[in-house]
């Protein structure tokens, strides 16, 4: 009887062991989850700002450009009324 004693409290050591080996293993894969996961926010945050950073320029430049072309059509509008109106 003593010896099935010892061998049901080796039998739970064990068991006892292997749960704290997978608790312990878990944890650690929880812990690079979450390393992981705030890196990826991290990266994510910064494509955002570059986005929206480039997309501000983009905007900007349109906005320039469409001001330059703005400013070529009025000058042509006013050399050809002065063209037809020296002629006139």
């Amino acid at each position: 009887m003593a010896e099935f004693k010892a061998q049901v409290e080796q039998a739970a050591n064990s068991l006892e062991k292997a749960v704290a080996e997978q608790t312990a293993r878990f944890e650690s894969a929880v812990q690079e989850m979450t390393k992981l996961q705030s890196k990826s926010i991290a990266q994510a945050n910064a494509v955002f700002e570059d986005v929206a950073r480039v997309a501000r320029e983009q905007i900007a430049f349109g906005e320039q450009l469409a001001s330059e072309w703005r400013k070529a059509v009025l000058a042509s509008v006013k050399s050809a009324s002065e063209i037809f109106s020296a002629k006139a």
